[in-house]
Formats: structure tokens, C-alpha cells, sequence
């Protein structure tokens, strides 16, 4: 019997397997806590600027104003959307702190309330998308109606 909450499913990657598994194979057991916590503190940092990368890019479609750090947005959390997709919607980092002996992976357990965890993925998704159409509106006009 799993001892996960019944809304929670965890979900088997789709490709990271074979990268994470001989990757943990190489750590040596006394130094698999410490591998846990940087993975854990690098997994955090990088899920805290990708959403903040969304906010950015949803923030600029909201005003109007594409610049090339929307771009640069954009193409980060495209990037890292299309990785978390192609993985059955598992970071690729998740199965390796669990390989390691965590009890889970998952940067959402760490710190945030399971109401918004379980969210995480509908709510910046949904930004981005929203920010790819006011980002390309917001081109478009720019542009002009003769497209010059």
C-alpha cells in the first residue's frame, strides 16, 4: 500500500531513468546524504527561477511589451516545459534524489502546501500559455496592420 495521499500519484519517468540510475550507481552510500541535499538545494534554485522566468514572461505579455528578456523567458520555460512533458511530467531530477535514497524528490514537497503543489502544473502552465498569446498580440501590433 503506497504511503502517498490517494490525490497524489507518483508518476514513473519516461526517459531520465536511464541517466539517473547509473548516475546514483556512482555516488559512494556515505556520501549520498550530502548528494540529496545539493540535488534537493539545485533542484529548488532551478524551480524558483523557471517559475519566476513564467511570471516574467506572462508580466510582459500583460504589458505589452516583448523585450529580449522575454525571450529569453520564453525560451527557458519552453525548454524545460518540453524536458518536464517529454518525462510523463517528471522532472528528470526527481527520480535520481529518490534513487538516493529520499523519500521524495519532488521540489513541491519541500516547501510548498500540498493544495498548491498539486497545482503547480495547471497554474504555470496556464501563465505561459497566457504569455505566449499576449507576447505574440503584442508583436503583431507592433508590426503594424501592412506587416512592416
Amino acid at each position: 500500500m503506497s504511503s502517498q495521499p490517494a490525490d497524489r500519484v507518483r508518476r514513473q519517468p519516461a526517459w531520465s531513468g536511464a541517466l539517473t540510475t547509473p548516475l546514483a550507481a556512482h555516488i559512494p552510500d556515505d556520501r549520498r546524504g550530502l548528494a540529496i541535499v545539493a540535488i534537493k538545494a539545485l533542484h529548488s534554485a532551478a524551480f524558483l527561477s523557471i517559475a519566476g522566468l513564467i511570471l516574467v514572461f506572462a508580466w510582459d505579455g500583460f504589458r505589452g511589451r516583448p523585450t529580449r528578456r522575454t525571450a529569453l523567458a520564453a525560451v527557458v520555460a519552453l525548454g524545460e516545459s518540453a524536458v518536464y512533458a517529454s518525462n510523463n511530467l517528471v522532472c528528470p531530477l526527481t527520480p535520481l534524489v529518490e534513487e538516493l535514497g529520499a523519500e521524495s524528490g519532488t521540489v513541491t514537497d519541500i516547501f510548498l502546501p500540498d493544495w498548491l503543489s498539486l497545482r503547480i502544473p495547471p497554474i504555470f502552465g496556464s501563465l505561459l500559455v497566457v504569455g505566449l498569446i499576449l507576447n505574440v498580440r503584442a508583436l503583431m501590433r507592433r508590426r503594424g496592420p501592412g506587416g512592416a
